[in-house]
Parts: C-alpha cells; structure tokens; sequence
C-alpha cells in the first residue's frame, strides 16, 4: 500500500514538472479561446480582518450553528496591507466542458468524488457549464499550467473577492440572499452553471467568488501565515513549498451545502491537496505567481 501510495505521489510531480515546462497545445489554446478575463489593477489592498470583524463573524457564526470554531476566524488576523501586482482572473470557475478538453489532451484522471466515485457519472454534476468539481490541488494546478496560467494566490483571490473598498461580500456588504447573490445552503442541492448570479458579481466583474463551489488557491494554508507581516507592506506573497504534497492547501468562497457564514471574502479555509470532493473546483489566473522551488 505504502509503495503504490508512493508511486502515485511521483506520478502527480512527474506531471507537474512536465505541465510547468510544456509550451501551450492547441488543445489548450482551443480552451484560452473560451475563458473570459478580468483584469485586477495593481495596487495595494487590507487583507484580513480586525479584531472587531472578527469578533462579530464569529458570533453571527454561532447563531446560525454554522459549526465554525474560533480559531477559524482567528487566522484571518491581522489585517494587514498587501500590494499586488496587475493580474488577470478567469471571470467563471473552470466548467466541466473546458476540463474534458485538458484530460482528453493530457489523459489524466477524471474527476472523481471522495470515495474515489467517478464525478461525471452523476448528471447533476456532470453538465458541461457546471464548474468541475472532484479536482485535487495538483489536478487543478496542472490544468492552470496547461493553458499557461495558475491557480491564484490567497492574496489574489481575496483582493477580487473584497475589491479595493474591502467589501464582506464581493456584491458589497449586505448579507447573502439565496437564488439571488450566490449558490449557497443547498437552495439548489447542486453547483449552478457559472455566471448564474449576476448580482453576487464582485466589483471587477468576477461571478461566483462566493458560493457554488469552493476554489483551490496556490498557497499552503497556515493559521498563523499573515502574522508574519508586521506592519510592512507584502509584497505579492506566496506561502508555498510546492513539492509537499502533505500540507493542506487554501480553499475559498464557499460552496452550494454550506450556509452564509463560509461566504465572507475573508474567510479562509483547506483541504487536503491529494483529495477531492464535490465541493471543490478552481479559477485560474496570468501571469504564474512566482513560486520558489
């Protein structure tokens, strides 16, 4: 068991290193022709939250038994200035339409649920404007590398999420309405066809960054990781070693069978990055982040 699981792990690198190497296909570039860009200025924004933000996230939590601990919210402290530089996020997660074209070019894995299920025999997840679900952080991190991007940083996703004016939500900061801003509380016990919220887009145009489904992020999670920043601005950070395959990974956004308290644009969360469950998909982003190996 112990040697297949090995064999396994070097597989996943062996493809990571061939994806971050290879020159886009034509295959690739046939799925570039159907991904929407929105472009995030540069500039510097408040990641994070203040004691105070916390404090009432984590009390409005407890009222909807959203069985969120302290130490969740916790590591969404300190607020702190973090610059960025100009980017480029896919305006929708990545549809189960534009991942079949990448496994039928690459041959690798499809989709599966938790129990290893296959994901697309299921039709209420298998439909080609659903965002693909059953993705692990390496098959998502290799998709991104196929088409010459990445998955964005923590820092990244958050500054589309809040927007410049730091909003709770990305419409602003009014709550969460179902059937109105964002897929959330099995309203519809499935992930909707991307885009299907117009009014729970963020300030740049971005859908979906609350709800549907959760979004792998580049960085290993640390409860602890913005701490490390003190008063100085950061600059484009990244908290990766990128060949542990055993440290969890960032997920956020939330997702169609969690309530309104997984929603806030603060919010961070993980997942193990061998896993993969009907909860999760991703986003992309250009150019790459700059990952130390």
């Amino acid at each position: 068991m112990k040697r297949a699981c090995f064999t396994i792990l070097v597989l996943i690198l062996t493809h990571h290193n061939n994806f971050a190497v290879s020159e886009v296909s034509s295959a690739a570039q046939q799925v570039l022709a159907t991904i929407e860009w929105v472009s995030i200025p540069e500039g510097t924004f408040l990641m994070g939250s203040t004691p105070e933000e916390v404090k009432a996230a984590y009390e409005d939590a407890k009222l909807r038994s959203s069985m969120l601990e302290q130490h969740t919210f916790d590591a969404e402290l300190p607020r702190h200035p973090v610059y960025l530089s100009t980017y480029e996020l896919s305006r929708y997660e990545i549809t189960n339409a534009q991942y079949r074209v990448f496994i039928e070019a690459t041959n690798r894995p499809a989709p599966r649920g938790h129990d290893g299920e296959e994901t697309w025999t299921d039709e209420t997840l298998s439909g080609d404007t659903q965002p693909v679900v059953g993705v692990t952080w390496f098959d998502a991190q290799a998709f991104a590398e196929w088409i010459g991007g990445s998955l964005p940083t923590e820092a990244q996703w958050e500054r589309a999420a809040r927007g410049a004016e730091g909003w709770i939500y990305p419409w602003g900061n009014v709550p969460p309405k179902a059937r109105q801003h964002a897929n959330f509380a099995r309203r519809y016990n499935r992930p909707m066809p991307v885009g299907h919220f117009p009014k729970g887009e963020s300030a740049n145009g971005v859908a979906d960054l609350a709800g549907n489904v959760w979004e792998w992020c580049l960085d290993e999670y640390s409860p602890t990781f913005y701490q490390q920043h003190n008063d100085a601005v950061s600059q484009n950070p990244l908290n990766l070693r990128f060949r542990d395959v055993l440290r969890a990974r960032v997920i956020r956004g939330g997702a169609w069978d969690v309530g309104r308290a997984f929603l806030r644009s603060g919010l961070r969360f993980k997942f193990y990055p061998l896993d993969s469950t009907h909860t999760i998909g991703f986003r992309v982003v250009r150019p790459r982040p700059k990952i130390k190996e």
